[in-house]
């Protein structure tokens, strides 16, 4: 059985001589799931993209690359386009950029066929948004990509990814936006197709569960490779034994004191799309001052809404919220979007994005130098004190554009931080750092208010957790 993917010594180097992969070899055989994970900035995206051929312009790589037989090493950008779909097919990991924000999501899925000139129906379309867990994907495949939430969007991405069953698939972080049973169904879904997989994870809990072969990347080489039994019972290499050290569990949190509630939120219902879209029905919250509360549910039931209107981002349609004097002055709710790529001022250095805080109306003016200083402390509590601070987002990875969002919630020692999905592109080790870090803020008072998929981490992290279900909140449940 021939491999439908082979790659001998493959290495990226970046126009301006940086090479962040080097000497990769790997095959896939039809059928089978093979996965790279490793930590944030590994090289696992430029890996993915370079499969693909979609690096930056001026990139070279080099080595062997086969794909179905054919040699795509120098391919010229004709031959990649009759390839990618059909040989092909990829998800990239951040579903907003994949989308054409000016589009229905209905045409970024139906471009999967366009551009091979081949025809396509919307009833065709939706069946396959159906299949991936799109409730009603008939009504919404017309609306637009910011109508939906990260999940829902990395579905439609994946429907496009497989539209024309392609004998490979090059998966970048597929289930980073999903919650657990989403992210099980989703990976079975690429699995059902018959194809082979290249799944592109951070998360080592999840390709040990669900990957055939699991390869780990380190600095951008392949430093350890084998069944998901082998490495979980004989771990050879360092990276590998950091990587499992880090599942482990948060020591034992001691409970918060009962405290006056900083925010307040009762029946409250939110609508978009002129009403005719009701995303919270009647959603109560409350959180005080040291406290950390979870939100879970599944893509698309309102957390994120939930989120918007805690910070005031949005009104309700209806109910109340009430807000403490504490959280009414500028700076006093710091956000952690989702999004942490585009919440980033793209031509800033990031030491800038991270002192924005501390130029709020009402605290003490400091110097330029200053406030790189506290940059430079705040990339080294998250992780990321070798980056350079004059860096722009783009030259970083997605998860290190999230531990930066981080430091940039953490840097004014806010009343309340609201965190949607903080976790979602980090590899474990930076996922119990980012726990650490949000419970270390919750010993100092700050009440942090944290929306993730990982029903785990959450139940780690959190005192209490609540579910969102179709707009509502159920009963809470107490965290570890």
């Amino acid at each position: 059985m021939h491999p439908v993917l082979t790659c001998k010594g493959l290495t990226v180097t970046y126009p301006g001589g940086m090479t962040p992969v080097r000497e990769i070899c790997f095959c896939v055989k039809p059928g089978e799931c093979f996965a790279l994970v490793g930590a944030s900035g590994a090289g696992k995206s430029t890996i993915a993209k370079a499969l693909v051929g979609l690096h930056r312009r001026g990139t070279t790589v080099t080595g062997a690359l086969r794909i179905g037989g054919r040699d795509m090493i120098g391919a010229n950008r004709s031959l990649w386009q009759s390839v990618r779909g059909r040989q092909v097919g990829f998800v990239a990991q951040n579903p907003w950029a994949a989308c054409d924000p000016l589009r229905p999501v209905r045409d970024h899925v139906a471009e999967a066929w366009r551009c091979h000139g081949l025809p396509v129906s919307w009833q065709t379309i939706a069946a396959r948004l159906e299949t991936l867990g799109v409730a009603s994907a008939g009504a919404r495949m017309g609306q637009h990509p910011h109508t939906w939430s990260g999940g829902m969007l990395q579905r439609a991405s994946i429907a496009a990814a497989g539209a024309l069953v392609p004998p490979l698939l090059i998966a970048d972080e597929p289930t980073s936006a999903l919650d657990t049973d989403r992210a099980r169904s989703v990976l079975a879904a690429l699995r059902s197709l018959d194809s082979a997989v290249v799944l592109i994870s951070h998360d080592i809990e999840l390709v040990l569960r669900s990957a055939d072969r699991v390869g780990i990347l380190h600095d951008g080489r392949l430093v350890e490779h084998g069944t998901p039994r082998l490495l979980r019972s004989a771990p050879k290499h360092a990276e590998t034994r950091r990587l499992l050290a880090a599942l482990a569990p948060l020591p034992p949190r001691s409970n918060p004191a009962r405290t006056k509630p900083l925010l307040r939120m009762a029946k409250v219902c939110a609508r978009y799309d002129k009403g005719r879209v009701t995303a919270l029905v009647a959603a109560d919250l409350e959180i005080g001052a040291g406290q950390i509360v979870g939100v879970q549910g599944p893509s698309g039931c309102g957390k994120s809404t939930l989120l918007r209107l805690a910070m005031g981002i949005e009104r309700p349609a209806g109910g109340t919220i009430r807000r403490s004097q504490a959280l009414r002055r500028p700076g006093a709710i710091l956000p952690v979007f989702q999004d942490p790529v585009g919440s980033l001022v793209p031509h800033w250095p990031i030491w800038r994005s991270i002192c924005e805080p501390l130029t709020a109306p009402g605290r003490p003016r400091q110097s330029f130098d200053r406030h790189r200083e506290h940059a430079y402390a705040a990339l080294a509590r998250v992780g990321l004190g070798a980056v350079d601070p004059q860096a722009r987002p783009s030259e970083l990875s997605v998860g290190q554009c999230q531990r930066v969002a981080l430091a940039r919630a953490t840097i004014a020692s806010p009343a309340m931080i609201v965190a949607d999905e903080p976790t979602s592109a980090l590899d474990s080790p930076s996922t119990w750092l980012v726990s650490k870090l949000l419970r270390d803020a919750a010993e100092r008072g700050t009440a942090v208010l944290v929306v993730s998929h990982d029903s785990t981490f959450l139940h780690r992290l959190a005192d209490r957790v609540i579910t969102l279900e179709a707009g509502r909140t159920l009963a809470a449940a107490k965290g570890d």
